[in-house]
């Protein structure tokens, strides 16, 4: 049966975070902005707040507070289902792929949680996020942080968001069992797995105070069989719509019977369910394998030309801390130039308030940033470094190579954020944005054209909408004095509304002959403000 494999499939997968051997190759442009959000959490480069905050101890602390009964963690939980819910597995349609954000006018989508979890996730949105990745790495914060850590589900990327709505398909309240079991059917969930997944998606506890102020949080399984559940869904005074009643008496009471009877056995169905959830897409959608986290990975890495013919080479490299020696450890970042030359070794330090780490436990491991510079002739350049970990006490070292090759960081074409700018502007009344950015090229009488590219949404009035690359021609300004690099200048301006995507990260591009190269995913954070 499907539920016996879906389960001998829990019992071997670990609901805990565990260091994998097999680490992707950096940079990965399907991976790395999704292993972010995924583990990065809270870190020191992304503001004060960050996205777990809303699922602080599930409600999160705000709504803690307030005593509203609302829970962010149930309502991403729910948004998620409800998005996955216009699944048809037996045609490959629907799924996961964030068609929810045009169906909140329908019955079966009462209430605000939907519109106000996209409005969380919106200024996280890019080409390398999307809209249905975001709301899956939201599922899996809020079952971690409900679940304090007990519930870890696995994360695969590569959700693709929908141009509109998808069919109706979300099971309500009031409808009969069969049309409830038809409806699980569709979306690939046989009848013990449809009573799994309503267990644990009702045993996270409240949605929206405002929409449902008679839910409050609850353990589904053991207080339905005890009789004592506050479910209203379960045991309201009106027959009509308690609707996880005659779910969890499907089959006789045998699954929910056996998901009270055993917090093992309940943790692991969760596990499985939820992840089924977010997994469940179109069939030509194919998504990544599950994400783990790298050991070592660079950050905010920076070249820049200066006038007295030196690079100047910077970054954080972020670093597990099970990999470091309480005692202390060196790290070391051995760079090598356009050649392959050995260039100066870097040493890598870290202060107070320079790491990263999850907001709930098990999710994941913690971090530490260790900050390195350094100064090199720019007629020998940079191509890549490695990372060498010494321990302090044992003098042991080990090199991260990133799979052989070396961290990649080329100086072919890099912004010059000390010469860009970016302004808020009035055009005919209305607020745009303009880019102002300064690039420097290598060799660039070996290219045809440079261009900074800004993608945005093609629709800039839809909730979401495909993206679309906004090229502007740069212009070249000087060559520098004493170096084989020349100046460009590009402006871009923004048209439309103001929104969350207008500063989207932007790309370099210099195009020639025989070679392209670039600069890519570029944040406005590092581009002065005037």
């Amino acid at each position: 049966m499907a539920w016996t494999r879906a389960i001998a499939y829990a019992v071997l997968s670990s609901h805990l975070w565990l260091p994998t051997e097999a680490d992707y190759v950096w940079p990965n442009a399907k991976i790395d902005e999704l292993e972010r959000q995924l583990y990065e959490q809270k870190n020191p480069f992304d503001g004060p707040s960050s996205i777990v905050s809303f699922v602080d101890g599930c409600s999160g602390p705000a709504e803690r507070a307030l005593g509203t009964g609302r829970s962010f963690g149930a309502e991403w939980i729910r948004t998620a289902y409800h998005d996955m819910s216009t699944a048809d597995v037996s045609a490959g349609t629907g799924g996961l792929d964030a068609s929810i954000v045009f169906e909140t006018d329908r019955p079966e989508n009462v209430g605000d949680a939907f519109r106000e979890t996209l409005d969380t996730f919106k200024s996280s949105h890019t080409t390398r996020a999307s809209m249905a990745d975001l709301f899956a790495i939201g599922a899996v914060m809020a079952v971690g942080a409900c679940s304090d850590g007990k519930v870890i589900v696995p994360f695969r990327g590569g959700r693709v968001d929908a141009a509109g709505p998808g069919p109706s398909g979300v099971p309500e309240p009031q409808q009969d069992l069969p049309t409830h079991t038809m409806r699980f059917a569709k979306q690939g969930f046989d009848t013990s797995e449809m009573i799994a997944l309503v267990a644990c998606g009702h045993s996270v506890g409240g949605v929206h105070g405002v929409d449902f102020p008679e839910i409050v949080p609850n353990p589904a399984p053991p207080e339905f069989v005890a009789n004592v559940t506050q479910n209203p869904l379960a045991f309201g005074q009106n027959e009509t719509t308690n609707s996880d009643f005659r779910i969890f008496n499907a089959d006789g009471g045998d699954m929910i019977s056996q998901m009270a009877s055993s917090n093992d056995f309940f943790l692991d169905t969760c596990n499985t369910m939820f992840e089924r959830m977010i997994n469940t897409v179109p069939r030509d959608v194919k998504l990544t394998d599950v994400i783990t986290p790298l050991n070592v990975k660079p950050r905010k890495l920076s070249v820049t030309v200066n006038d007295d013919k030196t690079l100047s080479v910077s970054g954080f490299i972020r670093v597990v801390n099970d990999l470091l020696n309480g005692n202390g450890t060196q790290v070391l970042i051995h760079l090598t130039s356009r050649s392959g030359e050995a260039l100066p070794v870097a040493t890598g330090t870290t202060s107070q308030g320079l790491t990263a780490r999850c907001g709930y436990p098990n999710c994941g491991p913690s971090y530490t940033y260790y900050r390195f510079s350094s100064v090199i002739p720019v007629e020998q350049g940079i191509s890549s470094f490695t990372v060498e970990l010494v321990d302090s006490s044992t003098r042991k070292s080990t090199t991260y190579n990133n799979g052989g090759a070396g961290f990649p960081l080329s100086d072919d074409i890099l912004p010059m954020f000390s010469l860009s700018s970016q302004s808020e502007i009035t055009v005919d009344g209305s607020s745009q944005l303009q880019l102002n950015l300064t690039a420097a090229v290598l060799n660039a009488d070996e290219f045809t054209g440079v261009s900074l590219i800004v993608p945005q949404p093609s629709n800039k009035t839809a909730i979401i909408s495909p993206w679309t690359e906004e090229v502007v021609h740069m212009e070249p300004l000087s060559k520098i004095s004493g170096t084989n690099f020349t100046l460009y200048r590009g402006v871009w301006q923004s048209s439309g509304p103001l929104t969350a995507t207008s500063s989207h990260p932007f790309d370099v591009v210099a195009v020639g002959s025989t070679q392209t190269v670039s600069s890519l995913f570029n944040s406005w954070d590092d581009v002065p403000t005037i």
